[in-house]
């Protein structure tokens, strides 16, 4: 499973993510917003949870990491 950091905006504090939260916090309201964009149909076949991965790196200006624990 990857590990992300990321700088919290609030506070700057750094933080940890896992793929599986990530999954699980942003990739319902990203699917949603791209079937709304592009069409269910089309979504499906052309995007992954890797895209929305990608997305919320960029805009979280997060970085992989190894596993911290």
């Amino acid at each position: 499973m990857r590990i992300y950091k990321y700088n919290e905006y609030e506070d700057h504090q750094p933080r940890l993510i896992t793929e599986d939260q990530i999954k699980a916090e942003f990739w319902p309201q990203w699917y949603s917003r791209m079937c709304i964009k592009f069409g269910k149909h089309e979504v499906d076949q052309k995007f992954t949870f890797e895209d929305c991965l990608q997305d919320w790196i960029i805009t979280n200006w997060a970085w992989e990491v190894q596993d911290e624990s």
